[in-house]
């Protein structure tokens, strides 16, 4: 890679963190609202929306560091599965991995519920499944943070040597 590229990568990422701070922010929001009640139907969707949201972007941010420093889109019948396993490994001569194998069995449970949400009827959605996803959401986000900052270390370590 040129040091272009992974500066760009980083901008790149630096905006989906931005967005996924805002969806995030709405999370927190609505955690609060009905922390000792249950939402309507209609409700219970768009929660499940800001769920979908907090996954995709994550999981955009992946599917950029996969493709711009590996050169590879996943695309088999497992990609979802396969790519956030595949961003728990170290490439040697490459990059170390960037998230953790405890953040990525986290994020496995978001992964899980955003394809329930996509192949289900939204009146199939049940609270009592979605509630500890809205409330671990910050404590995931803020480790993800972490690890992802870790990771754009290594990118601007890389770039100063270019």
């Amino acid at each position: 890679m040129k040091r272009e590229q992974i500066l760009s990568l980083i901008a790149e990422i630096d905006d989906l963190l931005n967005a996924l701070n805002m969806v995030v922010k709405e999370i927190e929001e609505k955690k609060r609202e009905f922390s000792d009640k249950e939402p309507d139907q209609f409700i219970l969707r768009a929660l499940g929306s800001l769920l979908h949201d907090f996954y995709t972007i994550i999981e955009d941010i992946f599917e950029l560091i996969s493709s711009e420093m590996n050169g590879v889109r996943l695309d088999s019948f497992d990609w979802h599965k396969r790519l956030l396993n595949k961003m728990t490994l170290e490439i040697p001569g490459l990059r170390p991995a960037v998230i953790s194998k405890r953040l990525k069995e986290m994020l496995d449970e978001y992964l899980r519920f955003r394809h329930v949400f996509r192949n289900v009827y939204g009146y199939l959605l049940q609270w009592e499944r979605m509630k500890p996803l809205l409330e671990k959401a910050g404590a995931v986000y803020e480790r993800f943070e972490e690890e992802i900052e870790r990771f754009k270390d290594f990118l601007r370590e890389l770039a100063e040597k270019m």
